[in-house]
């Protein structure tokens, strides 16, 4: 019995510890990332009631935030890209987690937006 659970434990910590700390790490950065970008759509599609710097207009910051979310976004794909090729896996599977990142980003931009207008 120990055997199993050493073989288990040496598993745990080469393969499934590493990989599940990589995920979490992309989709704790992309919630961050779609949080700023539905913050920014909010601002820039409602007039808020707080006055940001005085002068300035709430939809041009609302486009520059949106902006800067897009850019974290779009660099948080290129890092996770650029670590499923180091791997020897399909391009086919790389495709998919692609896609799978871009609908997922863009839904939950959608879902932001949805429990902010209510």
């Amino acid at each position: 019995m120990s055997e199993i659970r050493s073989r288990w434990l040496a598993l745990y910590a080469g393969y499934v510890e590493p990989a599940s700390k990589e995920i979490f790490s992309h989709v704790e950065k992309m919630i961050i990332g779609t949080l700023i970008v539905s913050a920014g759509a909010h601002v820039s599609s409602n007039e808020p009631a707080i006055a940001l710097f005085g002068y300035l207009r709430h939809g041009l910051i609302g486009r520059g935030v949106e902006l800067f979310g897009v850019i974290l976004l779009l660099l948080n794909f290129i890092d996770g890209l650029y670590k499923l090729a180091r791997l020897n896996w399909h391009v086919a599977y790389q495709i998919v987690m692609s896609l799978a990142y871009v609908a997922l980003s863009v839904r939950l931009v959608q879902l932001i937006l949805a429990f902010r207008s209510e």
